[in-house]
């Protein structure tokens, strides 16, 4: 099958956001009603209502070319607070991934209900951090190749480029950045390759073959990009009163438990980390405000990374660009 162009493509979303609009507006529609609306004949209707089914909206046939949205089974809330273009946003988000796997579908329920509460609230204001900037062309590749279960080949720009072969697991999104999440066939290891790095994409005909069966949970339970199945580092910290707050809200470390709650409102936090590199990652924006209890190692690799910068920072006059 020939694929969308981009404009037909862009002028669907747009018309699956205006249908889901109209079943927010009215308790039933018909597919003939639907298409005069629209302009468009009733089997374009009736892909734009497979689209809304396939992207996980409860829309339901209640007799032939009858059909109704079950809004109370919308988990996120009140749709009706978004307009069309936002609506059809909405529907291409859900359908996107859904086709990422579980944990990605979890957290964009989640990121869908916050935004109804938030625009229940109009005086909040939400600023949701923008991405690398990715090509579609790629992305899209990628998730069709994972999808087909087919080894793929790619260009990656790190240090200096070189070719990789893969089996490709999943597309994740981390800190603004999006991976590929894949086995190198050449050493076997699973790896995380950045998509902004990711140039030359081709779909083999090799199947895929060894994804872990707990790639999910795992990708589910971690805060950043530096997951592995085995987090054997522990780590104890202590976080100044003035900043624990932000350590008590939600979890910031992978793994994280609170040791100790001190009167002086400070915590001991302890957390358990896949390498030493994950440690400093995690912990440098957060200092001066923690201070590392263990294990010692990482503390004085801290340090010295410090002392080389007060170094530096100290050394020669600065000049400033303008």
């Amino acid at each position: 099958m020939k694929k969308e162009s981009q404009a037909v493509q862009k002028q669907r979303i747009i018309r699956v956001g205006k249908v889901l609009k109209a079943f927010l507006e009215r308790e039933t529609l018909t597919t003939p009603l639907l298409a005069q609306l629209l302009g468009v004949d009733v089997r374009t209707i009736q892909r734009d209502l497979k689209a809304l089914k396939d992207a996980g909206l409860p829309v339901h046939e209640e007799k032939k070319g009858t059909y109704s949205l079950k809004k109370d089974l919308i988990k996120y809330g009140d749709l009706s607070l978004f307009d069309e273009s936002e609506l059809a946003l909405i529907v291409a988000l859900k359908d996107l991934v859904s086709q990422l796997g579980a944990p990605f579908e979890r957290a964009a329920e989640d990121i869908l209900s916050r935004l109804c509460e938030y625009s229940a609230c109009r005086p909040v204001y939400v600023r949701i951090e923008g991405g690398i900037n990715l090509k579609t062309k790629t992305m899209n590749k990628l998730v069709d190749t994972i999808q087909m279960g087919r080894q793929v080949f790619f260009s990656y720009k790190k240090d200096k480029p070189h070719d990789v072969i893969a089996h490709p697991y999943r597309v994740a999104y981390f800190n603004g950045v999006w991976y590929l999440i894949a086995r190198d066939t050449k050493d076997g290891i699973i790896k995380k390759y950045a998509l902004d790095k990711i140039s030359d994409v081709k779909r083999l005909k090799e199947k895929v073959r060894g994804m872990p069966a707990d790639l999910d949970d795992i990708l589910s339970s971690s805060v950043n990009v530096w997951f592995e199945k085995d987090r054997t580092t522990e780590v104890v910290i202590e976080v100044d009163a003035a900043w624990a707050h932000y350590f008590e809200r939600r979890n910031i470390l992978p793994v994280q438990e609170t040791v100790e709650s001190r009167e002086d409102g400070s915590l001991v936090l302890r957390f358990l980390a896949c390498s030493e590199e994950e440690v400093v990652m995690c912990l440098k924006p957060w200092l001066p405000h923690v201070r590392i209890l263990k294990p010692e190692d990482v503390r004085n690799r801290l340090l010295k990374d410090f002392r080389q910068w007060i170094g530096w920072q100290e050394t020669g006059p600065v000049t400033v660009l303008s």
